[in-house]
């Protein structure tokens, strides 16, 4: 950390969040106080411009969350680590600049627009809740695609699909994303994917400005709506949680694994039953397609 603090004009971040892990796997990296005693070094280290607490709503998208679900439970995750962290030395002001959000994006292109206009409200109020000033309230957002919409089969088609979900989460306003290579559900990803990959981060900025626009979508009145809508289902389930004592105290009485799996088994039913829409498997299928290799 003492010689990263060196490198002027340093950016970038680490991904250092025990908190998910542990619901990830069930254990800790090495035990609660000292992984949390290490996140204490971690945003006291002086690194401007280096976010080193990672918050990984990932999890709980490619688990089968609702987006009301992923949020709440990120949220409160974040929350967390504020309640942990400022019970030390450290001010509000100095721990958010540190954190960053990682959030998947499905195939739900307006939603998943709204889910990132949501995550930014949601994550000002509770940043103000705790005295942050307004400059440090705003939410680091980096974004990639969810793996859990990804197709085996017809693996083509997963290039449109991470190509609507960059776009979903650019027009949302995240910081950076990662275009998810179209073959790494299955295989080490190739050459050939990675390529194609790069091209449509850049096809979407050199050829479709997308880095020349603010807030696009601000002033739909459908976006705006979705935006409110989603925020309040999140924010309700964020108090529920905040009311069982928090993210760790709800998942130590089994409440966020039991409603994962009864989203989950409900998603599942819902796309065996087409009530639930993924297009080339249970809609438009090509039922004479095999898996490669």
């Amino acid at each position: 950390l003492e010689q990263l603090s060196r490198i002027p004009d340093l950016r970038g971040s680490l991904n250092y969040d025990p908190l998910t892990r542990y619901i990830r796997r069930g254990t800790w990296f090495i035990a609660e106080n000292t992984d949390m005693e290490l996140a204490y070094i971690l945003t006291k280290a002086d690194m401007p411009g280096f976010q080193t607490i990672g918050i990984n709503a990932h999890v709980f998208t490619n688990a089968g969350a609702t987006i009301a679900q992923e949020m709440a439970f990120a949220l409160a995750i974040g929350a967390e680590y504020l309640d942990k962290l400022t019970d030390t030395d450290l001010n509000i002001d100095a721990i958010l600049p540190k954190m960053r959000f990682n959030v998947a994006v499905g195939q739900n292109y307006f939603m998943e627009m709204a889910k990132m206009r949501a995550y930014r409200v949601l994550w000002a109020n509770i940043a103000k809740a705790y005295g942050a000033k307004e400059e440090n309230a705003k939410m680091l957002i980096h974004a990639f695609n969810a793996q859990i919409n990804m197709s085996l089969y017809d693996s083509y088609v997963n290039m449109l699909r991470t190509t609507t979900g960059s776009m979903s989460a650019i027009l949302g306003g995240v910081h950076s994303f990662s275009v998810t290579p179209f073959d790494m559900v299955y295989e080490p990803t190739t050459e050939f994917a990675e390529r194609i990959a790069r091209n449509q981060q850049l096809i979407l900025k050199e050829e479709s400005h997308f880095d020349k626009v603010t807030d696009p979508s601000a002033g739909s009145y459908y976006i705006e709506n979705l935006t409110n809508s989603i925020a309040e289902q999140a924010w309700k389930l964020f108090l529920e949680i905040q009311n069982e004592g928090g993210f760790f105290a709800a998942v130590e009485a089994g409440k966020v694994q039991e409603a994962m799996k009864a989203t989950s088994a409900k998603r599942l039913k819902d796309v065996s039953a087409r009530k639930e829409v993924l297009l080339g498997t249970n809609q438009f299928p090509n039922f004479s397609e095999m898996a490669a290799e």
